[in-house]
C-alpha cells in the first residue's frame, strides 16, 4: 500500500457545489447501499483509519450517482440521509455538483468515470484489503481481474480516467498500492464479487 494511499487525514482533492443539502430518496437501493457498507466492515474490506472507513460504495442513479461521503465510518446505524448523489462532474474545474450535506468520497470521479465508461454498471464498491494487493496475480488468474500497472496516488484526475480505462470490461479490478474496485449490474453482484475475492485471498494466505 503506498503511504500516500492511506485514508488517514486525506481529504479530497476536489471542489463541491451543493445545489441542495438533501439528496433525492432512492429507497431500495439506499437500503441495499446500508447492507453493503455493513458487510465491508464486517468482513474488513473497509478497515478503519484515523476514525473513518477506507473505502467508498456507490449506485447509479437518473440523475448520476449516490455515493457515501468522504472519511465516512461504513458502520450501522447509517440511514438515506448518510448519502449524496453526485448529480454533474466538471472535469475541467475538478468540480462537483451535489445533492446532499455531506462531501462526497475522495474517489468520487472515479465513480463517475466508470458508470461514463461502463453503462452496464449499476453499482461501484471500492475497498481496501491487504491480502487482495499481496495475492493480485494468483486471484487474477481464478476471477476476471483487471490489475492496474502501477501504483498511483488516489482521488486525481490521472488515478480516475486511468484506472476506469485498465478496469476495461472486468468486473473488478485491483489497484496496485491501493486496494480493489468491483462493478456489478445489481448491488448485489457488486458485493458478492468483492467477498467472494477477499475470501479467497483469505484461503491463499493460509495456505502459504
Amino acid at each position: 500500500m503506498l503511504e500516500g494511499n492511506r485514508e488517514c487525514g486525506i481529504r479530497h482533492r476536489f471542489e463541491v457545489r451543493h445545489l441542495d443539502r438533501v439528496p433525492n430518496r432512492h429507497p431500495a437501493e439506499m437500503e441495499q447501499l446500508i447492507h453493503w457498507c455493513q458487510v465491508f466492515d464486517n468482513e474488513g474490506l473497509a478497515p478503519v483509519e484515523g476514525g473513518a472507513s477506507a473505502g467508498n460504495l456507490s449506485f447509479r442513479t437518473p440523475a448520476g450517482f449516490v455515493i457515501t461521503p468522504t472519511r465516512s465510518p461504513l458502520k450501522s446505524n447509517l440511514d438515506w440521509r448518510a448519502f449524496v448523489e453526485v448529480v454533474r462532474a466538471d472535469w475541467s474545474a475538478f468540480e462537483l455538483h451535489v445533492l446532499g450535506e455531506r462531501t462526497p468520497s475522495s474517489d468520487s470521479f472515479l465513480h463517475e468515470r466508470i458508470y461514463a465508461l461502463r453503462p452496464d454498471v449499476m453499482a461501484v464498491f471500492h475497498g481496501h484489503d491487504d491480502l487482495v494487493l499481496t495475492h493480485a496475480d494468483a486471484l487474477a488468474s481464478e476471477f476476471p481481474i483487471a490489475v492496474t500497472g502501477e501504483a498511483r496516488l488516489f482521488g486525481t484526475r490521472d488515478d480516475a480516467a486511468d484506472t476506469a480505462r485498465e478496469i476495461g470490461s472486468e468486473p473488478y479490478c485491483i489497484r496496485r498500492g491501493h486496494g480493489f474496485v468491483s462493478t456489478g449490474r445489481t448491488l448485489a453482484a457488486a458485493g458478492d464479487l468483492a467477498v467472494a475475492v477477499h475470501r479467497r485471498a483469505v484461503e491463499l494466505s493460509e495456505m502459504e
